[in-house]
């Protein structure tokens, strides 16, 4: 290891984890904590190599089959690539400071999960009004000191607060909104590793790849456009002072009323538990009508 490399490394905050490979080729893994590398370990066949395999065995569950920038293959031909080879595996992102993860079966959606609050299951589920948004977060309270952890939508469900079919229909939407603001990333990193433990997996719903795709073209169409106003989650709206008026919709009232010129539109999709989408579409409008400037 030269001397940059290893100063690099040191500048990195985290525990960087060695993952399973071809020979020739090494692959690591940054952990730096409150990721999704844990969660998704468990639905993981061994994301993380123990020891190496024996000579003439068969390739470990655990290997790390795909790596790369998002910048260079974007999200959309990845996703088209594992549909159409009907892989099997654990597909982790990174993009703006946003972690997802898919779990793919013979290239279709089995479930996923999300360090976006806008992508959370309690945020999506008080936003779509399934579910009263004081209760969620009750639950979500409860959620946080039980030992052993629990699932936040089981619980929602054991306390009365939704039906079991409401949490279905809510788990889908939850998985799609996912895909979907994994498609729209310009940059980031992947990892995707080969192998599910299908018997870990909290749910399984098998959403066509090719029908999330072709609804993802048109969000990324509107992004496009959305990006002739925001060019980027970098950017720093600033209020106009404009009055808010009975116009303006919910998503374009919460942001407008953190807008202070003091935070990007990727702090604010944070803040607003909005996600990268929904932000750039209420920042576009809040523009377009006077409200915002950059």
């Amino acid at each position: 290891m030269d001397d940059d490399l290893k100063v690099r490394l040191e500048q990195a905050p985290g525990a960087w984890q060695l993952l399973e490979t071809p020979s020739e080729l090494l692959v690591a893994l940054r952990d730096h904590g409150g990721t999704l590398f844990t969660e998704l370990s468990e639905v993981h066949q061994g994301a993380v190599a123990s020891s190496p395999p024996a000579p003439g065995s068969a390739p470990p569950a655990n290997r790390a089959v795909l790596a790369g920038d998002l910048a260079e293959m974007q999200p959309s031909d990845l996703l088209n690539f594992l549909h159409q080879g009907r892989r099997t595996g654990v597909l982790l992102t990174r993009a703006s400071g946003v972690e997802r993860g898919l779990v793919i079966l013979e290239g279709n959606v089995a479930w996923a999960c999300s360090t976006c609050p806008g992508e959370r299951l309690g945020e999506l589920l008080s936003r779509a009004g399934h579910a009263d948004r004081a209760r969620v977060q009750a639950v979500l309270t409860e959620q946080g000191a039980a030992t052993p952890h629990r699932r936040l939508g089981q619980l929602l469900v054991d306390r009365g607060v939704l039906s079991q079919e409401a949490l279905s229909r809510g788990l889908r939407h939850q998985v799609m909104e996912i895909f979907l603001g994994l498609l729209v990333a310009k940059a980031g990193s992947f990892v995707f590793l080969r192998g599910v433990d299908r018997a870990a997996l909290p749910s399984t719903l098998a959403l066509d790849m090719q029908g999330l795709l072709l609804d993802g073209l048109r969000r990324l169409d509107e992004m496009e456009v959305f990006r002739t106003l925001v060019p980027s989650p970098d950017v720093v709206p600033r209020p106009t002072g404009k009055a808010a008026s009975e116009e303006l919709g919910a998503d374009e009232r919460r942001l407008l009323a953190l807008a202070d010129g003091s935070r990007s539109l990727a702090d604010l999709s944070q803040t607003t538990a909005l996600g990268e989408y929904e932000a750039a579409r209420a920042a576009y409008s809040l523009i377009e009508r006077g409200y915002l400037r950059l």
